[in-house]
């Protein structure tokens, strides 16, 4: 996590990027070694085998890297960007779960007729259509109806996903094995919630510093550490520009030149991370394509952790 944070902001081949994800490479291999060796392992890596189960983890992994990402920065796009406070920036989020909750509960009956894979296929499709959408609309005028249609399309392609990748986990482990279904879904979401954290939000700041930085560079060393630290602490040196001009109309329209290049700073960085999350949707609809079996091979997708 931590070479995935960094590597946006120091470089990919920085050594403070290079060295936690090699070490982090290492421990990985370790532990399937270690976990194929012992004989009552935490999990039995050969339950990968098993294409259903191994799809199921691996898209579910990419849903929430893509859903948490898109959740840490919008909230950052309302509060931040609009001036939102944090009730009015909850509620702007719902329009999102009203698309994805109730898809996410008849997904299973869509999955019946059309199988895991056309389902997965279909939800990843429409969030990253989504996800362009939002890339593509975003804007500090367009404020916060420029993203509304993005986001009920990534929420209706996010709930068609996450139960079938949920229940493709489940369903590939015989009952009395689903504790460990249950871990390991469990695991998943975690680890792709962590990973979609770490990198939109550290390619949002690269973006955000480097858009703020010529602005950043006409103010005091403290005043631009706080304007180049994010759009919250912008915001904040902007307002007191502004109450302190005591009626000097330039310094407050310095103060309002600082808030708009911020918050369009921010928001090219926000659409730079929906590119970004858009492209690992559509990556992930060709894996369900490719790994995912067809609907008339699922039945045969089970394994006895026995």
């Amino acid at each position: 996590m931590f070479g995935i944070h960094e590597g946006p902001e120091k470089g990919w081949t920085a050594p403070i990027t290079l060295i936690p994800l090699v070490v982090g490479a290492v421990a990985a291999v370790a532990f399937v070694l270690y976990e194929r060796q012992h004989e009552n392992p935490l999990l039995k890596v050969e339950v990968f085998k098993n294409r259903m189960l191994s799809a199921g983890t691996g898209l579910l992994f990419l849903i929430f890297i893509v859903m948490m990402g898109m959740f840490l920065v919008i909230t950052q796009f309302l509060m931040g960007v609009l001036g939102w406070g944090a009730v009015k920036a909850t509620a702007g989020m719902l329009p999102m779960a009203f698309a994805m909750m109730p898809l996410s509960a008849v997904a299973p009956l869509i999955a019946k007729k059309t199988g895991t894979r056309a389902l997965f296929m279909i939800g990843f499709s429409m969030a990253a259509g989504g996800l362009a959408l939002v890339a593509s609309m975003v804007s500090v005028d367009g404020g916060y109806l420029s993203i509304l249609p993005g986001l009920m399309v990534v929420g209706a392609g996010i709930g068609l996903s996450m139960t079938p990748g949920t229940a493709a986990i489940t369903g590939s482990l015989p009952p009395e094995d689903q504790g460990v279904a249950s871990a390991l879904n469990d695991s998943v979401r975690e680890i792709g919630a962590s990973v979609g954290i770490a990198l939109m939000g550290s390619v949002l700041s690269a973006a955000y510093t480097s858009g703020v930085g010529d602005a950043a560079s006409q103010l005091p060393g403290e005043v631009a550490h706080h304007v180049e630290e994010g759009i919250f602490g912008a915001r904040a040196v902007s307002e007191q520009m502004i109450a302190g001009a005591n009626g000097d109309p330039q310094m407050a329209g310095l103060g309002e030149q600082l808030l708009h290049t911020a918050q369009q700073a921010f928001v090219d960085g926000w659409s730079k991370t929906m590119w970004i999350s858009a492209g690992i949707a559509a990556v992930a609809a060709i894996g369900a394509a490719v790994l995912a079996p067809t609907k008339s091979r699922e039945a045969e997708f089970r394994v006895d952790l026995d």
